[in-house]
């Protein structure tokens, strides 16, 4: 009786394990397939159907963008250049007129590697208005990066980063001061909507 009932559960359980994966297979693809359509408008117009996400409307997403569905907020003015990797699964909340240049990874979850089971772990990720993350830096959990920042190309930041500092290496220390201005730029202004 009891292995009949530890069977009967098990076939269950297999069954919501291949729904759920199949659902999470369908939700991919989705995303792979609306990313590659040749209008930021239609981008920007999509992403912002998903739950718990606010893009401001401004905010031109370029082809080639990556996202892991979680939460994400994204300030007016700001831009998502080409081939950027996003992982909201914690979430990631981005301020106004902040710049991210292309192939940036932004991680808000990775795994434990003294776990036994390599459990995953992370916190959320915050951009603070007026930062730019130049091309192929990397931006790991937990990580706050100051208002008026600049991370440097190909840096991987594993620790918060002060406001208006310049960061560069791996890992990423300070480089330099960015001068503490009203900065007047709007990186998501001048952007035509097919590309």
């Amino acid at each position: 009786m009891i292995k009949d009932f530890v069977k009967k559960h098990r076939i269950l359980l297999d069954s919501a394990r291949r729904v759920r994966c199949f659902i999470t297979a369908c939700k991919w693809i989705y995303i792979r397939i609306w990313t590659k359509i040749p209008c930021k408008l239609i981008r920007n117009l999509i992403i912002n159907t998903y739950k718990n996400v606010h893009v401001h409307r401004s905010v031109p997403i370029y082809s080639g963008f990556e996202w892991w569905q979680g939460p994400f907020e994204v300030g007016k003015g700001s831009s998502i250049g080409f081939h950027n990797h996003i992982d909201c699964r914690i979430g990631v909340y981005i301020g106004k007129d902040v710049c991210l240049a292309s192939n940036i990874c932004i991680w808000s979850l990775h795994h434990d590697y003294n776990d036994i089971h390599f459990a995953a772990k992370g916190a959320a990720v915050r951009i603070e208005d007026y930062a730019w993350l130049c091309s192929h830096c990397i931006i790991l959990p937990g990580v706050t990066i100051g208002k008026g920042a600049v991370v440097a190309s190909g840096a991987v930041v594993t620790k918060d980063i002060e406001p208006w500092t310049v960061v560069g290496g791996v890992p990423a220390k300070p480089i330099g001061k960015r001068e503490e201005k009203k900065y007047d730029y709007h990186p998501g202004a001048y952007w035509v909507p097919f590309v």
